[in-house]
């Protein structure tokens, strides 16, 4: 069992506390360092935020007043034709023209759908279901693309012999071309491949001429919803303005063979107009290209919030103005209103995405809108080297904290157990004390110096407190062999003498006295601390207490002179009233043995802050300074008081031990002008 808890001993020494516990500390390295690594990735991706802002303002100021790169009509803007304009993609390439639409790529998720709310014409007044069209434009090479997806459950198919060309399925295309003439074609095929175009009059019955139209090539091709249609025309057809309707007329019986319903781009609502095309301007695309933002994503907006124009970086592949017609309403929301703004998200990969916006002006008209778009990708690769260099230099300060650690803790063990060593040599074999002073490192000026001055302190008082213990025989057989020998002597003369003198009686009645007061004076002091640790607290007047107790004392000790300073009441303590009663006879007694005859033994009660001062001063013999401060320990006398009596010494201990508790303190000293004796009790004055 002992070796057992040697074994647990060493495994707890104390090197091993101090490496683990300063190694709990040295693990918080790496984790603070990752906090401060986190700091300086939120300040480098506001810092890169702020400069993207510069940017966007940048840009934008190069972008004010050019009304030419948003392609703004003279006339007066009408928002629900701006609104329903038709958006026109820029094609990285050419598309072939075969009605797969695979050409489209991603984009085919950008179809803009159009249905019963864009009907313009209805034959049968709601009996007939209109029928239902994706759109999709754009522009390559100068040219306009087209991908019409038509939902129909029933394709009619132009008939050969019928002249009209307002008898089958077929699709309208309405522009304005460069001289501002209205221009009307309609796309109608006899069976699935190549589609006729021709140019038709405003009633969409006769072509202008039976020549078809080939700059305007279409594929018609079936599908499980309909069928799809894919053309292509000039881009110089369009005027300035670039406007441009597209309808599908839908007919529904191919023996009656008319056209049921029509649904176009545009809404009944806006009947005489036509859709307004937003392209992509090159010139905004060349001045971006300019400005050499190459390292992230640049974005023009219109007011309307449709892209119109982009710089892409590769390394970025953001979605954000690459594929579709207009961005979300939350990145342009500040912008479109004349502020500024910075706006961040996380992606999955835990990249911060950081966008800011500014506005474009037109005179004081906002036009538009720059995005400058930038992913923290190279914040987060030089987050990773920085964490990679603190990683290695923390495991560096470990190990040399871990080494100095343990040098340091050896060496302190060292010192604690030569320390150890020296103290268990100041006792012998049987207890004694041999020694009372500690040299293991006395004069160091740590804790461990500091500890062993406590210990010789310590040592000291030891010594003279056995020393003390020691003197006790000789003090009690001194004290108790002088009745004692009286007795005997008492005894032994009635003995031989065979009578019974009543003198010899009282003297050993007297005897018997003493040796009852000495018992009984060290039965009190050996258990005054139990008698006080019973005794009720409770709220009483001092000041009233010691005025009375004064002036009984004079009455019963009438031999001598006693007067009080202080108030007759008001000062209030807790405590035992009884024990300071006891308390005050014990200081009383004390005093009338040491006082010279026909002196005056003064009582002082005053309140100083928070404490109740009585002071107890006699003239007389003073008190030596080697034994003043040992007074309160017990059996330490030093009376020239009554004849007869004991002197243990005990009063003044049980007195000390009543003020201490009752959360006081108790002083004896000789008084300043050298010809008496005080005794100084402090007591806390009760709270109310």
């Amino acid at each position: 069992m002992l070796s057992s808890n040697k074994k647990i001993r060493r495994r707890l020494s104390l090197s091993v506390q101090i490496i683990a516990f300063s190694a709990l500390f040295l693990m918080a390295l790496p984790w603070l360092g990752n906090r401060y690594m986190d700091e300086m990735k939120e300040f480098l991706v506001q810092g890169q935020g702020d400069a993207q802002l510069l940017a966007a303002q940048a840009i934008a100021t190069v972008l004010h007043n050019r009304s030419d790169l948003f392609n703004v009509s003279n006339e007066p803007s009408n928002s629900l034709i701006e609104e329903s304009s038709l958006y026109v993609y820029p094609l990285d390439q050419r598309i072939v023209l075969d009605g797969y639409g695979s050409d489209w790529n991603l984009l085919l998720s950008q179809k803009r759908e159009f249905g019963p709310e864009s009907l313009i014409y209805d034959r049968t007044a709601g009996s007939v279901t209109p029928v239902a069209f994706g759109l999709l434009l754009g522009e390559y090479n100068k040219h306009i693309y087209g991908l019409v997806s038509v939902n129909d459950d029933s394709i009619v198919y132009r008939h050969p012999q019928y002249t009209r060309l307002d008898s089958s399925d077929q699709i309208h295309i309405e522009l304005i071309d460069k001289i501002g003439d209205a221009k009307r074609f309609v796309i109608i095929t006899e069976s699935v491949g190549t589609a006729s175009v021709y140019e038709m009059y405003d009633d969409w019955v006769r072509p202008l001429t039976g020549d078809p139209v080939y700059k305007l090539n279409a594929i018609w091709r079936e599908t499980d919803q309909g069928y799809d249609v894919e053309f292509r025309f000039p881009i110089d057809w369009l005027s300035d303005d670039q406007h441009l309707m597209i309808s599908v007329a839908d007919v529904n019986s191919d023996t009656e063979r008319k056209i049921d319903t029509v649904v176009a781009t545009i809404s009944d609502d806006d009947a005489g107009s036509l859709n307004k095309l937003i392209i992509r301007s090159p010139e905004l695309d060349r001045i971006i290209k300019g400005l050499g933002y190459a390292d992230s994503n640049v974005c023009i907006v219109d007011q309307f919030r449709r892209v119109r124009a982009v710089l892409g970086s590769n390394a970025l592949q953001s979605k954000l103005c690459t594929l579709t017609d207009k961005v979300a309403p939350d990145l342009v929301a500040k912008a479109l209103l004349g502020q500024s703004n910075v706006y961040r998200s996380v992606l999955d990969s835990g990249e911060v995405l950081v966008l800011a916006s500014h506005p474009i002006y037109l005179d004081k008209e906002i036009n538009g809108a720059v995005l400058v778009e930038k992913n923290s990708e190279t914040i987060l690769s030089k987050q990773r080297d920085s964490l990679n260099k603190i990683i290695i230099a923390t495991a560096i300060v470990f190990i040399i904290a871990i080494v100095g650690l343990l040098l340091f803790s050896s060496l302190l063990a060292y010192r604690i157990r030569n320390l150890q060593k020296e103290v268990s040599t100041a006792f012998d074999m049987d207890g004694r004390l041999i020694k009372d002073a500690i040299n293991a490192s006395s004069n160091a000026n740590d804790e461990v110096g500091e500890l062993s001055r406590g210990f010789s302190v310590l040592l000291s008082q030891l010594k003279s407190y056995t020393g003390f213990l020691e003197s006790v025989p000789r003090t009690l057989r001194h004290e108790i062999l002088n009745p004692l020998n009286t007795i005997s002597m008492a005894l032994q003369k009635m003995s031989a003498d065979n009578t019974f003198d009543e003198k010899l009686i009282s003297s050993a009645n007297k005897a018997s006295r003493q040796l009852e007061l000495i018992v009984h004076s060290l039965t009190e002091a050996a258990h005054i601390d139990d008698a006080l640790s019973q005794d009720e607290k409770e709220t009483f007047d001092l000041a009233e207490l010691l005025s009375e107790y004064a002036s009984n004392i004079s009455l019963k000790h009438t031999g001598q002179k006693f007067s009080y300073t202080g108030p007759a009441s008001g000062i209030n303590i807790q405590g035992s009233d009884l024990r300071i009663t006891q308390l005050l006879d014990k200081l009383k007694d004390n005093a009338i043995d040491f006082a010279e005859a026909s002196s005056e033994i003064k009582f002082e009660l005053k309140r100083d802050d928070n404490q109740a001062v009585i002071s107890i001063c006699n003239k007389g013999s003073l008190i030596p300074d080697e034994i003043i401060n040992n007074l309160c320990s017990g059996i330490i006398s030093h009376r020239q008081g009554v004849i007869g009596e004991p002197h243990l010494g005990i009063g003044l201990y049980v007195a000390s031990r009543i003020a201490k508790y009752q959360n006081g303190s108790l002083r004896i000293f000789n008084t300043s002008d050298k010809d008496g004796v005080c005794v100084v009790v402090e007591l806390p004055v009760a709270t109310k």
